[in-house]
């Protein structure tokens, strides 16, 4: 019997960069198509149809109008055990003075957002009504609001050379220095749909991620070039650097601590009405 082949979605960072460039030598690739793109780009994907199963924002599992629609692999995330270094505020004033003031919030992706809310207005407690938004990727070229919110490569390249005038705020930093947790911020997300006819591709697919992530801590070395040329970031950011942030910042795994940061994170976005309910969290395959 042929095997079904899947659509899975690629998340086009560096964050993601070892898993699919070492996917195709454990995983047959006849056995998938990759659609890239980032993560708000990949959650519409998924609702649409369009793909199987991606790394995606975890806050779609509880932003979504339709009830058990997806299931999520375990054990696997893409996750900060402390400082994440890839989604950062960065402000021309001190946080406690923000407010009043206005924020530019990158439009690829929700759970970054959601987070950045979390942290403002449960935990430093600034004033939600002095405190506006505006959506827009940040520039140094007449950059008009007082902070702006990033994500990805751009906010990896920042980290390390902030522009003047600017300080760096690391909101995996913050939200561990608040809570003591590891932070969440996409899971391995796939349609229920696809599993009638895709849930042994699904599983093979489970299987060969286990596998990379338990043996790239000893490729990293061997992949921070190859990774800064194909996603054109040599010029900004070091092989040290790049190497420093896979080993130290993003987490693969998880962990039991980190369904704790998860849950946590779900029900302060319920606090603040920023979400209708928590989410159920359906595993396949089962744990």
């Amino acid at each position: 019997m042929p095997h079904s082949k899947l659509h899975l979605g690629k998340i086009s960072y560096l964050n993601c960069w070892p898993l699919f460039h070492e996917l195709p030598k454990v995983l047959d690739p006849d056995h998938f198509s990759l659609i890239p793109g980032h993560p708000a780009r990949l959650n519409a994907g998924l609702k649409e149809g369009r793909i199987d199963i991606s790394p995606s924002s975890s806050m779609l599992l509880a932003h979504d109008d339709t009830d058990n629609n997806y299931f999520i692999l375990p054990d696997i995330s893409i996750a900060s055990l402390t400082e994440v270094r890839s989604v950062i505020l960065l402000s021309r004033k001190p946080l406690p003075e923000l407010s009043p003031g206005t924020i530019a919030l990158t439009n690829q992706s929700l759970t970054s957002i959601f987070l950045l809310k979390i942290i403002l207005f449960h935990f430093i407690k600034l004033n939600q009504d002095k405190l506006s938004f505006t959506t827009g990727e940040f520039s140094t070229d007449n950059f008009a609001a007082d902070a702006a919110l990033i994500i990805g490569d751009q906010a990896l390249r920042l980290y390390h050379n902030p522009p003047r005038g600017y300080q760096v705020y690391d909101l995996g930093r913050l939200w561990y220095e608040f809570t003591g947790l590891p932070f969440v911020y996409a899971l391995w997300i796939g349609r229920r749909s696809a599993l009638k006819n895709k849930s042994e591709a699904i599983i093979d697919l489970y299987h060969a991620l286990k596998e990379i992530i338990a043996e790239l801590p000893q490729r990293y070395a061997g992949l921070t070039t190859p990774a800064l040329a194909e996603t054109g970031n040599h010029a900004a950011i070091t092989p040290s650097q790049l190497k420093s942030y896979w080993e130290q910042a993003i987490s693969y795994r998880l962990e039991p601590e980190s369904l704790s940061g998860l849950d946590l994170f779900y029900r302060l976005a319920r606090e603040l009405e920023l979400i209708r309910q928590v989410p159920q969290l359906e595993f396949f395959p089962a744990p």
